[in-house]
Parts: C-alpha cells; sequence; structure tokens
C-alpha cells in the first residue's frame, strides 16, 4: 500500500459554558480525528493541541497532512523530521500505529474529579459523584486559608491545587510551603509561568510541572510531571522515556473526543506507576456525539465500540 494512506476530519466542539485556563476562557476547541489504512489495518488518531502550550496548531497539521496528498508514509517522514515541532500530529500517528491493542482496551483506572471551582461546594459535589482526588484551580482571590478550611469542611478528600502558571515567585513560595505541610494535598501544579527561572529555588518536592512539560525532550525535573498523551510527541520514544524515569508521572486529558480519549486512556495504562489520573472532562461539551465513554471516579476504556461507525457518524 505505499506505506498507507490517510484520511482526516475536522471537528468543532463548543463548550457548555467556557472553561477557564490560565490563558483565559476557552468557548470551544477545534481537533483533527485521523483515519489511516496500511497493510496491518485501520488505525484512528486525534490531533489536539490545548490552549497555553507551545505545540503545533491544528491549520499547521492539516497543511502538513494536505502536503502529502494522502500519503501516509510522507506524514510519518515528515512529522519524523519536524521532532518536537509537531508534538500533536506525532502523537495521534502513534495511536495509529498502535490502533489494534487501543481498541481492545476496556481497563479500568482510578480517576480525580475537576471541580468547577476552589469552593466547599464544588468539592463536595466531586467527592458525592465518588471521587476520592479532586483537582481545584487556584484564583487570584484563593488564599492558603481557603484551602485549609476546605480540607477541614470535606475531610476524606484529597486535593490537587492547579495554579496555571498564575503566580509570582513570593506567591509560589507561600503555597508551596503550605502545600508540602498538608499530607492530604498530592501538588501545587504549575505555580510559575513557563521558564520561569523561580523553579529552580522552589524545588521539585510536591511540585508538579504541566505548562512546562511537553515531551520529554530536555527535561530535568525530579518532581512530579504532568503528561498529556495528545501532547506529548511520539509515545515510543516517551514510553522509553518513562521507562527510565523515577519520579511520578500523572496522565492527563485535553478534553479528547472519543478517539483520543480511548488512545490516551491505553497509553496511560501502560504505566503501572501511573496512579490515579485526571480525565473527568466529560459532559462539558455541547451534546455533539463525539463522546462514547462514561465518566465518573473510575475511567474505563471501551471494548464493543464499532470505531469505523464512529468515523462515519461524524463524517
Amino acid at each position: 500500500m505505499n506505506g498507507g494512506k490517510i484520511d482526516t476530519l475536522r471537528v468543532r466542539r463548543r463548550f457548555r459554558r467556557p472553561l477557564l485556563t490560565g490563558r483565559g476562557p476557552v468557548e470551544a476547541v477545534d481537533r483533527l480525528l485521523l483515519r489511516t489504512e496500511t497493510d496491518e489495518g485501520v488505525g484512528y488518531g486525534e490531533v489536539a493541541p490545548w490552549p497555553g502550550f507551545p505545540t503545533e496548531t491544528i491549520d499547521q497539521a492539516v497543511e502538513v497532512i494536505r502536503s502529502a496528498q494522502g500519503s501516509l508514509g510522507r506524514v510519518r517522514a515528515v512529522a519524523a523530521a519536524a521532532g518536537d515541532s509537531l508534538p500533536c500530529l506525532r502523537a495521534a500517528l502513534s495511536a495509529c500505529a498502535h490502533w489494534p491493542e487501543i481498541a481492545g482496551y476496556a481497563g479500568r483506572l482510578e480517576g480525580a474529579g475537576l471541580a468547577e471551582a476552589a469552593t466547599t461546594e464544588a468539592v463536595r459535589a466531586k467527592t458525592a459523584e465518588g471521587f476520592a482526588t479532586v483537582k481545584v484551580k487556584l484564583t487570584g482571590t484563593t488564599g492558603p486559608a481557603d484551602v485549609r478550611a476546605l480540607l477541614a469542611a470535606v475531610p476524606a478528600v484529597r486535593l490537587r491545587l492547579d495554579a496555571n502558571g498564575g503566580l509570582d515567585l513570593a506567591a509560589a513560595r507561600a503555597w508551596t510551603e503550605f502545600v508540602r505541610a498538608e499530607t492530604r494535598i498530592d501538588y501545587l501544579e504549575q505555580p510559575l509561568p513557563v521558564g520561569h527561572p523561580g523553579y529552580a529555588s522552589l524545588g521539585p518536592d510536591k511540585v508538579a510541572l504541566d505548562e512546562s512539560f511537553l515531551t520529554p525532550a530536555g527535561i530535568d525535573w525530579a518532581g512530579p510531571v504532568v503528561v498529556k498523551p495528545a501532547l506529548v510527541g511520539d509515545w515510543d520514544a516517551f514510553r522509553a522515556w518513562r521507562a527510565t524515569r523515577v519520579g511520578p508521572v500523572v496522565y492527563s486529558s485535553v478534553f479528547e473526543t472519543a478517539i483520543g480519549r480511548q488512545a490516551a486512556l491505553w497509553l496511560a495504562a501502560q504505566d503501572p506507576a501511573g496512579g490515579v489520573v485526571g480525565f473527568d472532562t466529560l459532559g462539558r461539551f455541547e451534546r455533539d456525539g463525539r463522546d462514547r465513554h462514561t465518566g465518573g471516579p473510575v475511567v474505563r476504556g471501551l471494548l464493543d465500540q464499532s470505531w469505523d461507525a464512529f468515523w462515519q457518524e461524524l463524517a
């Protein structure tokens, strides 16, 4: 089949309510779904960039594939030569290559809840759904006293605090000291902007990199890193890096369709030390038929899904 062929389907997904991120509210995201055919069979993948992460855009991925005139071999060659400048496309191609294993994945992972706000009511709502760990986003008005009160009000919960790179160094130091003293807080995520020299003075203990970690290339951080499978580049290279890394890795969603979610869960499941994953992203879009998984504290893969039928429905 001369290296195979590749087809694409571009979709836009609108959030029911704008999603607050470190770059401001996000109202919608574009996704580029891939379908590949080789002598080995059919594969699916999803190009899914996310605001605030230095990846290629959907338009750039579309142009690479358009220039290849449907040749999967050419797309793979361009993506491999581009290296970390096309991480989303490389991740999507990895999913296509591993699709027989991905399609057969029906395992279970423990998931963390994503609270709507850093409030007792929002965290209680997540624990009522069965989540034992909940991620909350810090705002400019959230202080350590607020989180301490939240921990007291919801005594069974563990928290992950996400600053989205919004703190200055003095505030980051205060939050880091607080988090290290609280045994029920897993970590403080991305306290400082990407590339801030203050990370060296904070140290890695219970300080997690998110936006500052994209692919393993050049990363030197002993603390937790948040890995978004859709952004991490070539999966075989990532798994080789992970096999030698001692520090914690937390797997997280970028609000994929069912194709990207199934693939990301499979990758997370390959890591026996992956721990609690961050995939509480369902139910946040307008109903568009592009989700198939069920939500909740137990994150499951899909076994009996016809992915060819799913593709035809979206097309």
